[in-house]
């Protein structure tokens, strides 16, 4: 009886086009949820969702910094096509199709709310409105995210002060602000129109920062405390371990309202819910990933190309289609998520992308396709990039200097946590994917690679 009332559920209008929330949390690293084997704090809501859809143990960010993995997630394009490749004063060009843009076509209502996805360094709340989003309540400055106090947040285009806040400290807290204005939002919708919100919170990216009410929880929690000196962007830290969970806590609260709030206006069961992160976590602030075991078997962080870099939790619950307690091994990434999307609302997917829908994975419903191909570029830290067919991954740093550039390979099926580089023991392989990965990517005018463009 449930396989059928699934399939009904998914034939009528409404769940063909559910609402879509997509959590996107900044730094967050693969084993930051106890779902996914975080054993020094808990996610208790963040479980629940889980245990309520679908959990992903291969998906993986667009980058391994925010802007690019940003950029993928927008425009269904990889690091090898699209147009944003690192952080920087970098805004997404008008001619790109945005995922917000697709879902006005389908007659949703669309916002994002927190530290925006499209606009770089600058302050130009206009781009995110002219990205296909029709309410934005944020910050747009990358910068301007690293701060719990910010002194002020754009409602649109309207500046909004918080002359309380001094950055490190303050009376008004950004996560908070960003709850309580996505479940305003929320409450303003009903079932004649579905909306689109990308929720992207700025957590637990440093400053490593919690309010004092959440610090008391947390503090239980935690063994051996670390303490952080200020330096010449990140306030002090006395207490690392607790702010981090500190912050955690406050993020799987807000999940936990989010689902509530959803519940008490009848949204539930036809809203899809996505949580994520846009890369592995950061050395920055105080906090370092063993502090707190952050990528439990995963090697490196933020800025690498290992799994710990871009390998990221992927929860999915929308309770009219998705099977509880599931779990996939697809591997996924960002740029899936447009044309997702694209399937679930009955739009057109652009040409030109990389991504491939995972609306099957999602559902049951139908073949799932799997990619060719999961391509990474970075370029910082002497330009870095990787390749992923199937189990086999290759990963090179140095392409900035030929000479120095190295050429690893790893088997992910037997070696998750990249120990052994097998690139010595099957040569054919390492050469297979080096002839392709010669292939898989165009040269970009703000992102030069002297030895590839070619």
């Amino acid at each position: 009886m449930k396989t059928l009332f699934l399939s009904l559920l998914l034939l009528s209008p409404l769940a063909a086009k559910p609402n879509i929330i997509y959590i996107i949390a900044d730094d967050l690293g693969y084993a930051d949820l106890s779902c996914y084997g975080q054993k020094n704090f808990s996610t208790p809501h963040l479980d629940k969702l889980a245990a309520s859809g679908i959990r992903f143990t291969r998906h993986y960010s667009g980058a391994t910094v925010c802007a690019p993995s940003r950029c993928s997630l927008m425009t269904g394009k990889d690091g090898g096509h699209a147009a944003i490749r690192g952080n920087g004063p970098f805004a997404l060009p008008e001619e790109e199709i945005s995922v917000a843009e697709i879902a006005v076509k389908a007659g949703y209502n669309t916002a994002m709310i927190g530290k925006s996805c499209v606009t770089g360094n600058t302050q130009t709340p206009e781009t995110v409105l002219s990205s296909g989003f029709s309410y934005f309540y944020g910050t747009t400055n990358h910068r301007d995210g690293h701060f719990r106090y910010p002194k002020f947040i754009y409602r649109n285009t309207e500046k909004i002060e918080f002359p309380g806040n001094k950055l490190h400290q303050g009376t008004d807290y950004d996560v908070n602000l960003y709850t309580k204005e996505a479940l305003d939002y929320i409450a303003k919708q009903d079932t004649k129109k579905p909306f689109l919100m990308v929720l992207s919170y700025p957590i637990p990216h440093a400053s490593v920062l919690a309010p004092e009410a959440a610090l008391e929880k947390a503090r239980p929690q935690v063994k051996d405390e670390v303490g952080l000196e200020k330096s010449d962007h990140y306030t002090a830290t006395p207490e690392v371990k607790a702010n981090y969970i500190g912050m955690m806590s406050l993020l799987d609260d807000a999940v936990g309202n989010i689902v509530a709030q959803l519940g008490e206006q009848g949204l539930l069961e036809d809203t899809l819910i996505i949580f994520t992160s846009d890369n592995g976590p950061h050395f920055e602030g105080g906090y370092k990933p063993e502090l707190l075991d952050s990528n439990g078997p995963l090697r490196g962080g933020k800025r690498d190309l290992y799994e710990g870099g871009i390998r990221v939790p992927c929860i999915a619950s929308w309770p009219s289609a998705i099977q509880p307690g599931t779990t996939t091994d697809h591997p996924s990434a960002f740029w899936d998520f447009l044309p997702t999307v694209c399937e679930l609302t009955a739009q057109p997917i652009p040409e030109n992308i990389q991504g491939i829908s995972f609306a099957a994975s999602l559902t049951g419903k139908g073949e799932q396709r799997t990619h060719p191909y999961l391509y990474w570029e970075f370029h910082e830290k002497g330009i870095r990039r990787a390749i992923q067919v199937g189990d086999w991954k290759l990963v090179q740093y140095n392409l900035s200097n030929p000479a120095k550039t190295t050429a690893e390979l790893y088997d992910l099926g037997k070696d998750t946590g990249e120990a052994n580089d097998l690139s010595k023991k099957h040569p054919e392989k390492l050469v297979e994917l080096l002839k392709l990965i010669a292939t898989v990517r165009q040269p970009v005018a703000d992102f030069p690679v002297p030895s590839l463009d070619k």
